[in-house]
């Protein structure tokens, strides 16, 4: 009976939910991709699926332009569901939810206005030409997910992130299955646009029925607050600048090597970094959702419980990063003639091993990155994330030329100074008890109701 309640106990603990379904989030909509990919290839022709692969690289891109308002609410919203003061986080839902319908408007206006100078950049004009009629759907559905990260983030911010993955395993599988179908009986590229845009406005209305069921006093009305929005700005941005550099970082070394190599090292190169960049990826979607748990037990000066939070995912990640790399560098090259080919791990298991170190190492600050970002020390870690990129991609530039595509996996270890530091750093913010934070904590009731 013991083990019985042991495991019912698990279950219904909320930081076992949202690491469970974040993870299978993670794999299950790779798998799906996986599966459906060839049929959609197969039935749209290499030409328009490559054009639906840009309409969705392009919504992807375009959703930076959210400007961090996501994050900031839900990073402020913690704090005071941390206090149980829900006059406040309706008053912050009210104003995020209000300044993401501008946006959204903002997003629209100038896909509309700029249709024909924007799009052909990416598709081409003949490209653009064959999508014309819908092509004007793409800025409404980045709209939309603006609206929706608000609305999710009504719930995660009260660190249900578990709610929030299968709310996106299930949309995932249900709009691959969807698109996979229309493209067998119709092979029409225009009617997978036009059902993405509405499957956009189905996810938003469902996210809003669970928002309202996680809270419901919830209220969806308009409304702007200059200190509430001060608040959220002075967050969001440094947000928005880490989702660029995140953007840039994911792209960046694609373009270093292409530009400086050629097109077939960045091949095999793109093709060893899928499968090492794991290491990171992985501990990363499990841990999402201390973000916002650090924030409301920041805010509640839960000092004791952030340091036994904190010590626990940072030992249960390092022991994933160490397992995991150490597998994939000793059996990479059983790996890789699995995987691809026998000539193509005789040729590349060295840079794969190379890549799994470097990788590793920055993984290592997958935890600090959230403690910092959900304890006020955004700016310090916008500037860390900042120097690591740049620094990074310099030196790649460099040692290009003398060590070829070996220098894809050198140039990471430049890293090492910056991710001991924000080891220590947070380690001794922690071990001082320290709740004071560069941005000052949140909104006073006073100055929102004044």
């Amino acid at each position: 009976m013991k083990l019985i309640d042991r495991i019912a106990s698990i279950k219904k603990n909320r930081d076992f939910n949202n690491v469970l379904f974040s993870i299978s989030s993670y794999f299950i909509t790779p798998i799906v991709i996986i599966i459906t990919t060839p049929m959609l290839l197969k039935n749209l022709g290499s030409a328009n699926y490559g054009i639906w692969v840009l309409i969705n690289s392009l919504i992807n891109i375009l959703g930076i332009s959210n400007f961090g308002l996501g994050n900031a609410f839900i990073k402020i919203g913690s704090e005071y569901e941390s206090s149980e003061n829900d006059s406040m986080f309706n008053q912050l839902f009210s104003v995020a939810f209000t300044l993401s319908i501008i946006l959204s408007l903002v997003i629209i206006t100038l896909t509309l206005l700029f249709d024909t100078f924007v799009f052909p950049m990416f598709f081409g004009t003949s490209d653009v030409n064959s999508i014309l009629p819908v092509i004007h759907l793409i800025g409404g559905v980045v709209g939309l997910r603006i609206i929706n990260s608000v609305i999710s983030g009504s719930y995660m911010a009260k660190q249900r992130y578990d709610i929030n993955s299968k709310v996106n395993i299930v949309y995932n599988v249900l709009t691959s299955i969807l698109f996979t179908g229309l493209a067998l009986i119709y092979k029409d590229i225009k009617l997978l646009v036009i059902f993405l845009f509405i499957s956009t406005v189905l996810l938003l209305l469902i996210n809003a029925f669970i928002a309202k069921k996680v809270n419901s006093n919830l209220l969806f009305r308009l409304r702007l607050n200059r200190s509430i929005f001060m608040e959220i700005f002075k967050y969001g941005i440094y947000s928005w600048l880490q989702m660029i550099i995140s953007a840039l970082n994911n792209q960046a070394d694609k373009l270093v090597i292409g530009s400086l190599l050629g097109p077939s090292v960045l091949g095999y190169y793109a093709v060893c970094m899928q499968l090492v960049i794991k290491i990171h990826e992985i501990p990363a979607a499990a841990s999402a959702f201390l973000f916002a748990k650090f924030s409301s037990l920041y805010e509640s000066k839960q000092t004791a419980q952030i340091r036994k939070v904190y010590s626990i995912a940072f030992m249960c990640k390092s022991i994933f990063i160490i397992i995991a790399s150490l597998v994939a560098y000793v059996f990479a090259h059983s790996i890789l003639t699995l995987w691809i080919s026998l000539e193509f791990a005789n040729l590349h298991t060295d840079l794969f091993r190379l890549l799994v170190l470097s990788v590793a190492i920055g993984a290592f600050a997958i935890i600090p990155n959230y403690y910092l970002n959900g304890t006020g020390f955004i700016k310090i870690n916008t500037a860390l994330s900042l120097s690591t990129s740049v620094s990074i991609f310099t030196i790649m530039s460099i040692l290009i030329p003398y060590f070829g595509d070996s220098a894809a996996g050198l140039s990471r270890f430049v890293a090492i100074p910056l991710v001991v530091f924000s080891i220590i750093f947070v380690n001794r913010k922690i071990s001082n008890g320290s709740v004071n934070t560069e941005e000052g904590g949140v909104i006073k009731q006073s100055s929102l109701l004044g």
